[in-house]
């Protein structure tokens, strides 16, 4: 305390500040020590040197943070000033290269506690400075990002946020090493938010399942379910469509592909699989349409049900279930419905027939849908998997006593 007071003695005398006389207010010792030293950093009254010392021993005693803060109140030329001539000193520290995990936790690690400063330096210094801390942040995205991570306060993803695309070489290359956790990495990369980035890390993701494909590594499994960019999709439609990937994956890349591609692509997409797909796919797409485009849905949903497709998957009521859960969910949710099955009735394939039929047992009525069921009641069209209702007519005059 002694020490304290005669700095204090100092000031109300009227003798200059030094650089020397700051280290009694070094935060770890003097209990009002970080709020003397942040005013002082913003006075512009204080010699350069003493503002400099200042904001040097805010870095050392990990109040980094701290310090962006003071140089926002100081003036534009004097900001400048002051990281333009601290940047050295903290480049020295850094490149010490010694962020261990053993010197970290011991707390005598300086490359970590120069990464902090220099992260926080980076807005606000001069084009040299600037580029010169921009190359230490590079380096420390370029090796041990999972180690590293976990050193400090600021994290690989905040890193790449403030460098932007001159962070994504090294973090493009740490994606493709298998490793690495892949799904961290690649969100770190989408904070960047470039374009030509997005590309690059959705070809290296792709590169890695088709390499891995039919089992993926968790990770990166993880990462291409996550991925946001719809350049994502092709690799998707592969998972989906490889029959010996996990059903739960596949039904996760099916789900996922309706949220990158937009509203159309996917209709697109999902439509093909009804068309073509096999009937577990079938089914899943018709839901996705049913749920992105309500009653607009149905009608390419019964136009794209295939005249000679499998139906029931070798479930003898497979077809009848699968039909049963759509009208009685999906379609009962939706409004003025009765139309579109009405139609469907005199326009459909075999298939979208029944499927109509079964969906006006759930929502027609005497009024509209009796006279074009009733047409249908002699029609002895084999059904495939509907239990015992073996003919389109049949399951037309069940139809008939089920009509409101």
């Amino acid at each position: 305390m002694m020490m304290v007071s005669l700095s204090l003695l100092l000031v109300v005398s009227g003798c200059q500040r030094k650089p020397e006389d700051l280290e009694v207010w070094r935060p770890s010792r003097a209990k009002n020590g970080l709020d003397k030293l942040k005013e002082w950093i913003a006075d512009d009254s204080e010699p350069m040197p003493v503002r400099v010392r200042a904001s040097e021993i805010l870095v050392e005693e990990d109040y980094a943070y701290a310090l962006a803060t003071s140089l926002e109140k100081a003036s534009e030329g004097d900001r400048a000033t002051i990281v333009a001539q601290l940047t050295p000193t903290i480049l020295q520290w850094y490149n010490t290269q010694d962020a261990t995990v053993e010197a970290y936790e011991t707390n005598k690690s300086k490359q970590v506690i120069a990464k902090e400063g220099l992260y926080h330096l980076y807005k606000h210094a001069p084009p040299e400075q600037k580029a010169q801390i921009e190359a230490a942040l590079v380096d420390w995205l370029s090796k041990d990002l999972f180690v590293r991570n976990q050193m400090g306060t600021i994290t690989v993803n905040q890193i790449a946020e403030a460098l932007g695309p001159k962070g994504a070489e090294p973090l493009l290359k740490a994606l493709a090493d298998p490793n690495n956790q892949q799904h961290t990495i690649a969100a770190d990369l989408r904070k960047i938010k470039d374009k030509a980035i997005d590309a690059k890390r959705v070809e290296v993701l792709t590169k890695m399942a088709e390499s891995q494909l039919p089992k993926l590594d968790k990770d990166l499994e993880r990462a291409i379910l996550e991925e946001e960019d719809a350049s994502i999709a092709p690799l998707l439609v592969t998972i989906v469509d490889n029959d010996k990937v996990e059903p739960a994956v596949r039904d996760s890349a099916h789900l996922r592909i309706g949220k990158v591609q937009g509203k159309v692509q996917a209709m697109s997409t999902y439509i093909t699989w009804v068309r073509k797909g096999p009937e577990g796919l079938r089914w899943i797409s018709i839901q996705s349409i049913a749920e992105i485009q309500g009653k607009l849905g149905l009608t390419p949903i019964l136009a794209a049900l295939p005249e000679k497709g499998t139906y029931g998957e070798g479930d003898p009521e497979g077809f009848s279930r699968d039909a049963g859960r759509l009208c009685q969910t999906e379609v009962k949710e939706m409004k003025d419905t009765e139309p579109v099955f009405v139609k469907a009735l005199s326009t459909g394939t075999t298939p979208a027939k029944a499927v109509a039929l079964r969906c006006l047992q759930e929502v027609g009525t005497q009024a509209a849908a009796k006279a074009p069921v009733e047409k249908l009641v002699e029609d002895e069209t084999p059904l495939p998997a509907w239990g015992e209702t073996k003919t389109l007519g049949a399951l037309a005059k069940e139809t008939l006593g089920k009509l409101k």
